[in-house]
């Protein structure tokens, strides 16, 4: 049952994250890129927001932010077209795993 909370927070926070993002993106494209550090820093008002998020390891949320970040770098940096900018996870078709950084 924890584990199936951990997927789902991850899930919430990749996709309240994408469409931070999304929307930021479509609103001024000269903005400046987020890092993956700006993201972490806006999980704690996340967390107060969606109480929650508590009940996930905080390390795994800072990895999806990590992920989320790569993710938009490899669109921004494809050349070729090939890369589309990231999508929102689905309940339904995602694959669960977890990942947490290592101490």
């Amino acid at each position: 049952n924890q584990l199936e909370q951990i997927f789902g927070n991850d899930r919430f926070v990749w996709n309240q994250m994408l469409a931070m993002m999304n929307e930021r993106y479509q609103n001024n494209k000269a903005l400046p890129f987020l890092g993956k550090f700006k993201l972490n820093y806006l999980l704690k008002p996340l967390k107060k927001e969606y109480p929650f998020l508590k009940n996930s390891d905080s390390s795994s949320l800072q990895v999806v932010n990590e992920f989320l970040t790569q993710s938009w770098k490899n669109f921004f940096q494809d050349k070729s077209g090939q890369i589309g900018k990231p999508r929102f996870h689905s309940r339904k078709y995602l694959k669960k795993s977890y990942t947490g950084k290592s101490i």
